[in-house]
């Protein structure tokens, strides 16, 4: 009989918790999960999320046809390490990092020659982390995309495809690694810094009658991991930055027609801003 298709998730917290509970019966297969928390660990075997628990990273990667690296960068970079030696023929790689042109370099470097890699970022979260809030269904309806290196194996990227419906992702696209930071820089890095900006303080007084939609919506993801973003931020600088510039630049000259009370330049400024909300909602 043959050995069931094994996938092996590496960092059990809410991507990766999540992951587990979606990847249930990927080609009819088993899941092996490890992580540093041995509570987030046994918490993910009891509540069915994976099959089997690994006690190290080795162990987890070493028969698996899939390995999942679902942890902050430094800690993927840290496991691939451990693991990439024990890889058996054949064995896919991926990872879940928002930030892929690093990623590409170190699989090229470091992935053995018998072993595949496709860099994979889930456009999923909450504002909260930890396996105990991990959710099957929160890839539902989500982009995911795909970043394989050059050339393609196209095995490899069937196979993260094939995932991505398994998990229930609504829109999945390839992209290079350069085109994945620079838009990623855009469409979450930026949005991350401004809504930290915009409660980096607030005024005195202010209370929860004060605030709507408008406030909740725009500050959101400023719940967040201050270390992981860290990472992610520095990581991906070079493609930030020019996103920045040209945002605090439209906000300085904002804030100049406001004191000069320019009605015109304020209503071109948010009719452009409507049609464009408009065009995106459309892509």
């Amino acid at each position: 009989m043959a050995n069931r298709f094994q996938t092996a998730i590496l960092g059990l917290g809410l991507m990766g918790g999540s992951l587990a509970y979606a990847l249930k019966g990927f080609r009819g297969g088993e899941r092996v999960g490890y992580d540093l928390d041995e509570e987030a660990l046994q918490s993910a075997l009891a509540s069915g999320a994976i099959d089997k628990r690994a006690s190290s990273p080795e162990e987890a990667a070493k028969e698996a046809d899939l390995v999942l690296f679902c942890s902050a960068p430094s800690g993927i970079f840290e496991n691939m390490l451990r693991c990439f030696p024990h890889l058996k023929p054949g064995a896919v790689v991926s990872e879940i990092c928002g930030v892929k042109s690093e990623m590409l370099r170190f699989a090229a470097k470091h992935l053995p020659k018998h072993a595949r890699y496709v860099g994979l970022h889930p456009m999923a979260g909450k504002e909260v982390g930890g396996f105990s809030n991990a959710d099957g269904a929160l890839f539902k309806g989500t982009g995911f995309l795909l970043v394989p290196p050059e050339p393609a194996d196209e095995g490899a990227l069937s196979m993260l495809k094939e995932l991505s419906a398994h998990v229930g992702a609504g829109r999945v696209v390839v992209n290079d690694a350069a085109a994945h930071d620079l838009i990623i820089g855009y469409s979450s890095d930026l949005m991350h810094i401004a809504a930290a900006a915009l409660v980096e303080d607030y005024p005195q007084g202010l209370s929860l009658a004060h605030t709507a939609g408008a406030f909740r919506d725009c500050t959101r993801v400023a719940r967040i991991d201050a270390g992981l973003w860290r990472e992610l931020l520095l990581g991906n600088a070079e493609n930030i930055t020019p996103h920045l510039d040209v945002l605090t630049d439209r906000l300085a000259a904002f804030s100049a027609a406001l004191k000069a009370q320019d009605g015109e330049f304020v209503e071109g400024f948010l009719s452009r801003a409507n049609e464009n909300k408009r065009k995106i909602a459309e892509l």
